[in-house]
């Protein structure tokens, strides 16, 4: 009875770490941004494998952050606070991406591009994430309130971000999944508002970026 006892009294503060690793990827997972649209037209017009090539790219991207936040708080706070070069650069890649969107983007490729259009998929998701600073702020206050509030360390900090992101790419996975269920009633109109859509709301976001 003692034994089972302590085991009990030890699992249930990983049980804490745990449910706040899953809340905190709900939280991202309702969060209306560039990912979040990207993800769906990614879904709606290049089919779901393609979304996960993208999703792919923003966890790893979002796993990069979380590292960098962990080690390099305080260096990474004052390039984004100091330093207009960064956001500057971030926005004409948003505004490039708003471009592409408008001018280049075309529904169907043919079977000898899938793998190279499935790299620029995984690699648009990676740096829509590494370049966009809320996305870095967002994690480096998730990153203060587990480090000065829960107080947790090592073991702790890798469950609770393991839930986050594992819950974040569930909640993605079936958002995908959704937007390429009803993107066969989808014709080339609506196909085009869609992208036109994605492309204001990339070149707004990026024009935002620049000029705040």
């Amino acid at each position: 009875m003692p034994n089972g006892t302590i085991l009990c009294s030890n699992t249930l503060p990983d049980m804490d770490v745990l449910i706040n690793g899953i809340l905190t990827g709900l939280l991202l997972s309702v969060l209306i941004g560039a990912t979040f649209f990207m993800l769906i037209e990614t879904s709606m017009t290049r089919g779901f494998k393609a979304a996960l090539w993208f999703d792919s790219g923003v966890v790893i991207g979002d796993t990069l952050l979380i590292a960098m936040t962990y080690f390099f708080a305080t260096w990474i706070k004052q390039a984004i606070s100091d330093n207009q070069y960064f956001n500057i650069a971030g926005g004409l890649v948003f505004m490039g991406f708003g471009v592409n969107y408008i001018l280049v983007r075309q529904k169907n490729d043919s079977p000898a591009m899938i793998k190279s259009r499935n790299i620029r998929v995984f690699l648009n998701g990676f740096f829509i994430n590494l370049l966009n600073p809320s996305v870095i702020l967002f994690w480096m206050g998730t990153m203060a309130i587990t480090l000065t509030k829960f107080k947790y360390s090592g073991k702790e900090i890798f469950i609770y971000y393991t839930a986050a992101l594992a819950t974040m790419v569930t909640t993605d996975m079936l958002k995908a999944y959704f937007a390429f269920k009803i993107s066969k009633y989808i014709n080339s109109r609506m196909l085009r508002i869609v992208y036109l859509c994605s492309g204001i709301m990339m070149i707004g976001l990026g024009l935002y970026l620049v000029l705040k």
